[in-house]
């Protein structure tokens, strides 16, 4: 083994096409990811890694809508469906009327470039070549590698890509590394 890939993200990055890349490459792999991850405990989260460490980051960003907050001694992920089980009645209320009232497109779209520039710069500082997609089929940003709904993938039963889907995932992020190696 001589490469060792980082890989953070949501539930797409939590299931097989992470694996599948660094099988390709014949890699080590330290996959984090978690299903639920809000965009910003995905940056959060790579952060605390040392970039150094890699050969090679995959980073899979989601729905910009997508919050976390701290309490006591743990990190709440939040989304407009208001269903992560430590949600109490308060915070669904509080929660219902930021996305209703304050939270909008515009502030979305902002934080998922700041994101996105801010891991890449991490790794960037390293010279580690970094791979970043989004399961938001909808995304404004341009600064994404992949839309992964552009690789059109056969979804399983709970809206995610089922295992041909996860191969053909990652047959387009292994395309794209290689146009990344062959331009270094």
């Amino acid at each position: 083994i001589f490469l060792k890939i980082f890989s953070n993200g949501s539930s797409f990055a939590y299931g097989k096409y992470p694996e599948y890349v660094a099988k390709e490459l014949n890699a080590e792999l330290e996959n984090i990811a978690m299903p639920g991850y809000a965009n910003h405990s995905i940056w959060r989260r790579t952060l605390e890694y040392d970039a150094k460490n890699y050969d090679l980051a995959l980073i899979q960003l989601t729905t910009p809508s997508r919050l976390e907050f701290y309490r006591g001694k743990q990190w709440i992920e939040v989304s407009a469906q208001l269903s992560h089980p430590e949600l109490s009645e308060y915070d669904k209320r509080y929660w219902k009327f930021y996305y209703e009232n304050i939270y909008n497109d515009k502030m979305g779209d902002v934080d998922e470039d700041m994101a996105i520039t801010g891991i890449r710069d991490h790794f960037a500082v390293a010279k580690i070549p970094c791979i970043i997609v989004t399961s938001e089929k909808y995304t404004r940003s341009k600064k994404f590698d992949i839309n992964l709904w552009d690789t059109n993938f056969p979804l399983d039963n709970t809206r995610h890509p089922s295992d041909i889907g996860h191969r053909i995932i990652s047959k387009h992020i292994l395309s794209y590394y290689e146009t990344i190696i062959s331009g270094m």
